[in-house]
């Protein structure tokens, strides 16, 4: 995946689940250290849903290794270096679960990259290995907790723009 694949597959999605999407801005973009060999790309994004308008500070991570709790905390102290009100992260790798409940508690939107044949085979939508043409390369999964407090993860819905947003309120 590529930083520019990446950015197209943000907006995508973010236009997808009922956000109208206003100029996009690279504010960082910088490559990963070995062995993760990946890229951290960091966009502003005006976004505009229901009357209300945020910007939000789009962190795109592609690495190997697993997501870590600092990375939330960093992006946290970026808001306003960016001018932005909410972080939003998509990651190629799985979220530790210390990263969760640094992003449930401080009100930060956890969205991991999967395969999207990976995902349509396990969606039940369909027979495993019989996919549609229209279906993406990769799809994001919104990753929070249930009322359990479990770990869980959920394809985004189109016109489900609350699925992000109930992310974006601090809760202890």
């Amino acid at each position: 995946m590529t930083p520019e694949y990446f950015e197209i597959l943000v907006v995508r999605e973010l236009r997808k689940v009922g956000f109208d999407v206003g100029t996009v801005r690279t504010h960082r973009r910088s490559e990963l250290p070995e062995p993760e060999r990946g890229f951290v790309l960091e966009l502003v994004i005006p976004l505009r849903c229901a009357g209300a308008t945020w910007r939000a500070l789009i962190v795109c991570l592609h690495q190997l290794g697993v997501v870590a709790p600092d990375v939330i905390a960093s992006a946290k102290a970026r808001l306003a270096d960016a001018s932005a009100d909410v972080v939003i992260i998509f990651a190629t790798a799985a979220f530790a679960p210390e990263a969760l409940t640094a992003a449930h508690q401080s009100g930060v939107a956890l969205l991991q990259i999967v395969d999207g044949r990976s995902a349509f085979d396990m969606s039940g939508w369909s027979t495993p290995g019989h996919y549609p043409a229209w279906l993406p390369a990769y799809l994001p999964q919104l990753i929070d907790r249930d009322n359990a407090g479990l770990p869980r993860a959920q394809l985004l819905e189109a016109g489900r723009a609350d699925m992000i947003l109930d992310c974006l309120a601090p809760r202890e």
